[in-house]
């Protein structure tokens, strides 16, 4: 889909047809990102698994990517996954997804909370998450990454972590005609089918997710220039996460 953003920039969906939450930074503070080193990535990448969801309305399948968080004990039934909205979701609801590995089939999708969705919102961008239980628990080869709030004023080097070798550092883009404290504007290599992979930083020596690529930003007064937009984990979008995993104590933050 095309959409003006707000003039000269357009966006571009890339979904393909076919622990611990950790807090040492919180939405109010300012954080340093910092990428992933050579271990770091070799140890993170493998927490990314791919999501084949097939959609009831059409009957087409739709490939993203999501991340196992570390939020499960052992004594756990299932596991939680976080990706990309429009990848699991479809024109006739949830769709049905299976989780896949490496190479093989790993699991399945049981429940889902998605964000909710204002039908005046002009940024398709802005709340396009979703957080996945899955039915049982998914391979213990398969790592579990934690995840961070990530602050709107946040800036410095990330890694996009989407299972293949490619370990580049990606920079965090100041656009002047744009501005969403709910966005993070990257310049890592984008393509369909990555929407969901985690924008992963170092804190404390220890890779934290603080946000889900969704999509890419066309600047058309830049010769075409795409980059990718990722939504960052807030604190309210923490809370919701918190909220669906301890639901006894958090009840009231899961939309």
């Amino acid at each position: 889909m095309i959409a003006s953003v707000p003039r000269l920039i357009a966006i571009l969906v890339a979904a393909l047809p076919a622990v611990l939450l950790s807090g040492p930074t919180g939405a109010s503070d300012r954080m340093s990102f910092m990428p992933l080193d050579p271990d770091s990535f070799d140890d993170s990448r493998n927490g990314v698994v791919r999501l084949m969801c097939v959609d009831g309305g059409n009957g087409h399948s739709y490939l993203s990517r999501a991340v196992l968080l570390d939020v499960t004990g052992t004594e756990d039934s299932h596991d939680v996954l976080l990706t990309a909205r429009h990848g699991v979701i479809g024109t006739a609801g949830p769709r049905e997804c299976r989780v896949y590995g490496q190479d093989v089939e790993t699991g399945r999708i049981a429940d889902m909370v998605i964000a909710p969705q204002d039908p005046l919102e002009d940024n398709e961008f802005g709340e396009d998450w979703a957080i996945l239980r899955t039915a049982g628990r998914l391979p213990d080869d398969i790592a579990r990454l934690q995840a961070a709030g990530a602050g709107s004023g946040d800036q410095g080097r990330l890694t996009m972590v989407n299972r293949v070798t490619d370990n580049r550092a990606c920079h965090v883009e100041d656009l002047a005609d744009w501005e969403d404290a709910r966005l993070i504007v990257h310049d890592c290599p984008a393509r369909p089918g990555l929407s969901g992979s985690p924008m992963v930083t170092l804190i404390k020596g220890v890779p934290h997710v603080v946000g889900l690529h969704v999509g890419q930003y066309i600047i058309l007064q830049d010769d075409g220039r795409r980059l990718g937009v990722a939504r960052r984990l807030s604190d309210d979008f923490l809370d919701t996460l918190v909220a669906y995993i301890e639901p006894d104590s958090a009840s009231s933050a899961v939309p």
